[in-house]
This record gives structure tokens, C-alpha cells and sequence, in this order.
């Protein structure tokens, strides 16, 4: 089967650089392996289901995909850990 999908200039970038590294023959083999990691999901790798994880996702994707294009940033998490700390403290 074949599909054609456009990706954004970064996504595209990624799968060059792993081809050229040598440690991928093609982009297509780039692209499977990242799709077998994605749909390869079980319970016994994590505590959520497959609803949770489809929730996971419709809720991250997007947030990822703006940070991504620059315009969303990530909080530093040991930042927001830290606050967390000052709050329970006390």
C-alpha cells in the first residue's frame, strides 16, 4: 500500500537525519517504525487503556504541534516540581 502525507519541514528534517545517520535505509523505514512504536500500546506497558491513551493523545498532540511551531512553549517541569514543593511546604 502506498500513502502520500505531507509533514512539516521539522518531521521531514528528523527523518532525513536518521537516514543519514546510517541507522535507517529509506524514509519509509523511518516512517514504519515510528507508526509501530505509535499503535504498538498495551496495558501491561502502562496503567492506561486504550481510551485513556486516545485521550492522551487528542489532548497532547495539539499542545505538541503548537510547541513545535513556536507558538506555545513548555514549562520547565523541574520549575513547576518545584513550585509544587513550596506550595506543600507550606
Amino acid at each position: 500500500m502506498t500513502i502520500h502525507v505531507s509533514l512539516p519541514e521539522a518531521l521531514e528534517n528528523m527523518i532525513k537525519d536518521r537516514v543519514e545517520s546510517g541507522v535507517y535505509g529509506s524514509a519509509s523505514e523511518v516512517v514504519r517504525e515510528a507508526l509501530r512504536r505509535f499503535f504498538h500500546v498495551s496495558e501491561d506497558d502502562n496503567n492506561f487503556g486504550p481510551d485513556e491513551i486516545e485521550h492522551i493523545q487528542k489532548v497532547v498532540g495539539p499542545r505538541l504541534e503548537a510547541v513545535r511551531k513556536g507558538s506555545s512553549k513548555l514549562k520547565d517541569g523541574e520549575a513547576v516540581f518545584n513550585g509544587l514543593d513550596d506550595l506543600v511546604a507550606e
